[in-house]
C-alpha cells in the first residue's frame, strides 16, 4: 500500500509555521443593520443555510443568554454587542422552522435587528441608539462583544462540525477550516484521513484525489465538486480514474454525504457527494469590518518546501470581493521505516531512500466578486484555478510522464431569501475545465509523444425549499433540478514516424464524446413535535451518451515488393529475390449511442427519544449510469499489450442502500461548559449491474469479425457492501478527545 501521510512527514516536525490572520476596520459598516423582517441573506456554507428546517426550543430569557442557545441550536455564529442586550428579554421559540424565521421570532417586539450574512449573524442596535453611536470615522463602537459560535471557535463536534450534523438523520460527515490546518496536508488527499467511512486511493506521484465512499470510487460513483460545480474528470492509467484538483489552502470546509441521496451533486450517483467549499468575503471580513485578509506561510523538513496563501476581501456597500493565491513547491519526501511495504509497491517505495517523484509545484486561486442586489437577493461570481507540474512513473522511475495539471472551475450563484416561508432559491449555472498536457518520454520499443487530455463540463442546478404550518405539524417541500454534460476529448502527437499508427494507445483508453444527464428531484419531510420527523422523496436520472470507439481488427498484408528472378537458365529462373510484404494495423470505428433513465426513491424515519439524542432509519436508491471510459473504451494498452473493447449494451449500475443510525449533541455532561458530540450509522447497501472490466469478445456491427480484448461489462448477481461507522468527541475546554471508527 502507499504509505501513510503520518510515514511520509513523519521528520517534518517540527515545522516552522507562521501563520498571520489580519482584519482591520477602514470604514463605515459597509451594509447598515436591516429590518428584522428583511435581512441580508448571502449564500451561507453548505448545510449552513439559514433558510432550512431545524427544531428549536427557546425559552424566554434574557437576550445575553438566548444568543448562546440560538447558535448552537441553528448551527450559526452569533455576535452580539453587550449593550444592545442590555434589559432586553427575548420571546420563546418552538418547533421547526428556519433559523431567520426562529430569530425573527424571538427578538419580535424588541426593536432589536440583525443581520444575516452566510454562517454569521450581527445582532445589533436599533435605528436610534445606532445613530448616536456612530463614530467619526463612521464606525459602530463595541464596548463589549459577546460571540456564541457553533465551529471551531466554540463546541464543535468531531473534525469541527457543526451542530446541524449531529440534527441531520443520515450519515454527513464534515472537515473544518480548524481542522484541515492541525492536519497541514501535503496534498488534498491528507484531509480525509480521520474521516469514518471515507479513503483516498489516489497514488502519491499524483496531486489529483479521487475519494473512495464506503468501498465506491471511480467513474463517478462519488460526485466530487468545487463550490457546486462538479469535478467529473477522468484518466485511464494504473491506478484511480477519477481525479479532482483542489488546493487545501483555499478550502473553508468539506461536507461528504456518504449515501444516495436527494439533492443537487446527487444525479447519476450512488457512492456518495464530496462537496468543497472555498474561502469567501465572510471567510475573511470580521462583523463590523469592510475588510480583511490573510497570511498563511508553512515550511518543514522531508522536502515540505513551501507552503504559501495570502488572501484579502473587501465590501464596500452591497458589493464585496475576494482575492487569493497560493503556491507550493514539494520535493521526493524520504520513506518512514515503521511497517512494510507491498512488493507491488517497492520499485518506487524504498525504505531510507526517497520516493520516486512524489514531489511537485502548484499555483492556484480564486476571484469573487458578490452583489447583495437587495436585502433578499445576492448574485456571486467566482473562478478558481489551479495549475500544478507533476511526474508520474513505473519501473522505478526508468519511464517518466511529465504532467501539467490545469483545473479551472466559474461559477455563477444567485440565491433569493425573503421573509417568505415557501421561498428559499437558490440557481447556479458552472462551468469546469480539467486538462493534462502529458510529456510521455521514449520507452525502449516506442517514441516520445505530447498527449493532451481534456474534459469540459458545464451544468446548471435550480432549488428551493417551501415551509408550512400543517395540523399536528410542519411540513417542508425541497425540490429542483440539476444538469450538466461532459465533453471528453484526447489528442496525440508521436515524436517518432513509425509510431504513426499507434495514437489510438491514448485516445481508446480516454474515447472522445459527450455524455449529459439531466436529474429532477424532490423532498417532503414532516416534523411534529420535536421529535418525529418523516420524510420521503426521490431523484429521477436521464442519461444520452455518445462517443466513437476504435478497435484492433488484425492486420492487412500488403505487397511492397513483387518477386523478382535475378538468374535465368535455358528459359527457367533460377535465382529470385523473395517477395517484400508489410503488415499494416486495421481497426474499425464502433458508434456508440445509449441513453436511460431510472427513479430512485428515498424515506427517512428520525425519533428523537430525549433531547439531544436522535435515532433514525432510512432506505434510498441509486442509480450510476456508465461513463464515457466505460461504454465506448477502445484502443490498445501502451505499448500494444493488449486491446480494449467497447461495450454498447452496458447497463447503469442501481443500487438497494439501508441505513440506521444515531446522533447526539449533549453539553454539560460531565461539567459546565463541556460538550459531547457522536455520530454512528450501520450501513447495507446492494448493487445490481456493477460494471467490472473482464476479458470478452464482440461481433464488430455490420459484419461477421470478432474482436477480442478487455471490455467494462455488468456483473451477474449482486454486489454487497455493509459496515459500521462511528464518529465522536468529548471537548471539555482545556482537553479534547475524539476519534472515528470504520469498518466495512
Amino acid at each position: 500500500m502507499p504509505l501513510s501521510p503520518a510515514a511520509r512527514q513523519a521528520s517534518a516536525f517540527p515545522r516552522l509555521r507562521r501563520r498571520l490572520l489580519a482584519a482591520v476596520a477602514m470604514a463605515a459598516v459597509s451594509a447598515p443593520v436591516t429590518a428584522a423582517m428583511a435581512q441580508t441573506a448571502a449564500p451561507a456554507p453548505a448545510g449552513q443555510t439559514a433558510g432550512a428546517l431545524r427544531s428549536f426550543d427557546i425559552p424566554a430569557q434574557p437576550l445575553s443568554s438566548a444568543v448562546g442557545t440560538f447558535s448552537r441550536q441553528s448551527g450559526l455564529q452569533v455576535t452580539l454587542a453587550s449593550a444592545t442586550a442590555r434589559g432586553v428579554t427575548v420571546q420563546a421559540v418552538k418547533g421547526s422552522m428556519s433559523a431567520e424565521q426562529a430569530l425573527t421570532r424571538m427578538l419580535q417586539g424588541t426593536g432589536v435587528q440583525f443581520r444575516m450574512s452566510g454562517g454569521t449573524v450581527v445582532i445589533g442596535q436599533g435605528p436610534a441608539a445606532r445613530a448616536t453611536a456612530v463614530a467619526d470615522d463612521g464606525s459602530i463602537p463595541l464596548d463589549e462583544v459577546t460571540v456564541a459560535a457553533d465551529g471551531a471557535g466554540g463546541h464543535a463536534g468531531y473534525q469541527g462540525a457543526p451542530n446541524w450534523i449531529y440534527e441531520t438523520p443520515a450519515s454527513v460527515s464534515f472537515i473544518s477550516r480548524a481542522a484541515m490546518q492541525e492536519v497541514m496536508p501535503r496534498e488534498a488527499s491528507d484531509l480525509f484521513d480521520g474521516m469514518a467511512g471515507v479513503n483516498v486511493a489516489s497514488p502519491p506521484q499524483n496531486p489529483g484525489i479521487s475519494v473512495n465512499v464506503r468501498g465506491l470510487q471511480d467513474q463517478n460513483r462519488v460526485t466530487m465538486s468545487i463550490d457546486g460545480a462538479r469535478q467529473n474528470y477522468q484518466q485511464s492509467g494504473h491506478n484511480s480514474t477519477s481525479y479532482a484538483y483542489v488546493d487545501p489552502l483555499l478550502l473553508r470546509e468539506v461536507e461528504v454525504e456518504k449515501n444516495a441521496t436527494v439533492g443537487v451533486g446527487a444525479g447519476g450517483t450512488h457512492g456518495g457527494v464530496v462537496m468543497f467549499r472555498t474561502l469567501s468575503a465572510d471567510d475573511l471580513i470580521k462583523p463590523g469590518r469592510s475588510w480583511g485578509g490573510e497570511i498563511d506561510v508553512t515550511t518543514g523538513t522531508n522536502e515540505y518546501q513551501f507552503y504559501g496563501l495570502a488572501a484579502v476581501a473587501g465590501r464596500m456597500g452591497k458589493v464585496d470581493a475576494t482575492f487569493a493565491v497560493t503556491q507550493k513547491e514539494l520535493g521526493a519526501y524520504s520513506v518512514g521505516t515503521n511497517g512494510t511495504l507491498a512488493p507491488s509497491v517497492n520499485a518506487q517505495y524504498v525504505e531510507d531512500q526517497n520516493a520516486v517523484f512524489t514531489g511537485g509545484t502548484l499555483w492556484s486561486g480564486l476571484a469573487k466578486f458578490g452583489w447583495d442586489i437587495t436585502d433578499e437577493q445576492r448574485l456571486e461570481l467566482g473562478l478558481v484555478v489551479y495549475d500544478t507540474e507533476f511526474t508520474t512513473s513505473t519501473s522505478e522511475g526508468g519511464y517518466v510522464n511529465n504532467n501539467h495539471v490545469r483545473n479551472l472551475t466559474g461559477t455563477l450563484t444567485y440565491t433569493y431569501q425573503p421573509d417568505n416561508a415557501l421561498i428559499d432559491l437558490k440557481a447556479q449555472v458552472w462551468a469546469n475545465q480539467t486538462e493534462n498536457q502529458q510529456y510521455r518520454t521514449a520507452r525502449t520499443t516506442y517514441g516520445a509523444f505530447d498527449v493532451d487530455y481534456k474534459l469540459n463540463t458545464y451544468g446548471g442546478s435550480i432549488v428551493n425549499t417551501s415551509n408550512f404550518k400543517v395540523p399536528y405539524g410542519n411540513l417542508s417541500l425541497f425540490y429542483g433540478a440539476e444538469g450538466f454534460l461532459d465533453d471528453a476529448s484526447t489528442n496525440s502527437v508521436n515524436y517518432d514516424a513509425d509510431d504513426t499508427l499507434t495514437n489510438w494507445w491514448y485516445s481508446g483508453t480516454n474515447p472522445s464524446g459527450e455524455r449529459w444527464m439531466v436529474t429532477p428531484f424532490g423532498k417532503a419531510t414532516f416534523t411534529h413535535g420535536g421529535w418525529l420527523e418523516i420524510s420521503a422523496g426521490g431523484r429521477y436520472d436521464y442519461y444520452n451518451l455518445s462517443g466513437t470507439s476504435t478497435v484492433n481488427a488484425g492486420v492487412e498484408q500488403v505487397l511492397v515488393t513483387p518477386e523478382v528472378c535475378t538468374l535465368w537458365f535455358r528459359g527457367t529462373c533460377r535465382r529470385t529475390t523473395p517477395a517484400v510484404y508489410a503488415y499494416n494495423q486495421l481497426t474499425e470505428d464502433i458508434d456508440v449511442q445509449q441513453s436511460g433513465g431510472h427513479f430512485s426513491p428515498e424515506a427517512t424515519l428520525a425519533v428523537t427519544p430525549f433531547k439531544g439524542a436522535q435515532v433514525y432509519g432510512k432506505y434510498s436508491g441509486g442509480y450510476r449510469p456508465p461513463t464515457l471510459s466505460e461504454s465506448v473504451l477502445g484502443g490498445e494498452h501502451i505499448g500494444g499489450i493488449f486491446a480494449y473493447i467497447p461495450n454498447p449494451d452496458l447497463q447503469p449500475e442501481t443500487s438497494q442502500n439501508w441505513e440506521v443510525g444515531a446522533n447526539m449533541i449533549l453539553d454539560n455532561v460531565l461539567r459546565n461548559g463541556d460538550s459531547f458530540r457522536l455520530k454512528a450509522a450501520y450501513f447495507d447497501r446492494t448493487i445490481e449491474n456493477y460494471i467490472a472490466l473482464v476479458t470478452n469478445s464482440l461481433v464488430i456491427p455490420g459484419t461477421s469479425t470478432v474482436v477480442g480484448g478487455y471490455q467494462a461489462v455488468n456483473l451477474l448477481g449482486d454486489s454487497k457492501l455493509k459496515g459500521i461507522e462511528i464518529e465522536a468527541n468529548y471537548d471539555a475546554g482545556d482537553y479534547y478527545v475524539g476519534g472515528s471508527y470504520t469498518y466495512i
